[in-house]
């Protein structure tokens, strides 16, 4: 099995890896913004994709900013799936319960419910990471069980 993580935050992205070797044995790549994750779906397919929903437009290196931040980068990510049928399982993993601002605001519970509407083929569910707090680990663990990947 392989999984794309597409995740921009250092601390935040290696929790994610560690949860993931401790619990799987997937193989997994790694993307650090939209349009490296982009290339990446574009290129490979991936069984399931663990997807942040704020981020940069490109990567950010120690002479790059990575552009203009894009707070519904994963949305933007789930609409060039579906344009181009990529049929590939999304978890969005989030440290944020709200998004946007001013009439772009949403709350994670409505962009949850938005984005199971509007791609209800290949959307898992939303999972709101905390750093103090180990229960994201068992709520993604959970998502990934009840949707019957190969896990040990």
């Amino acid at each position: 099995m392989k999984i794309l993580l597409v995740e921009d935050d250092e601390d935040k992205r290696e929790q994610l890896i560690n949860f993931i070797i401790d619990k799987f044995e997937f193989d997994f790549k790694e993307a650090r913004s939209y349009q490296s994750g982009l290339k990446m779906i574009k290129e490979e397919h991936f069984d399931l994709i663990l997807l942040d929903m704020t981020m940069p437009t490109f990567d950010i290196t120690p002479t790059e900013s990575g552009g203009r931040s894009q707070p519904f980068g994963g949305e933007l990510l789930l609409y060039e799936m579906l344009r181009r049928e990529i049929d590939s399982k999304v978890i969005v993993v989030t440290q944020f319960d709200v998004f946007g601002k001013g009439d772009e605001e949403i709350t994670i519970k409505d962009l949850d419910l938005k984005l199971s509407e509007l791609f209800k083929f290949i959307y898992l569910g939303i999972v709101q990471y905390n750093i103090s707090y180990t229960g994201w680990k068992d709520n993604l663990y959970r998502k990934i069980k009840e949707n019957e990947f190969n896990i040990n």
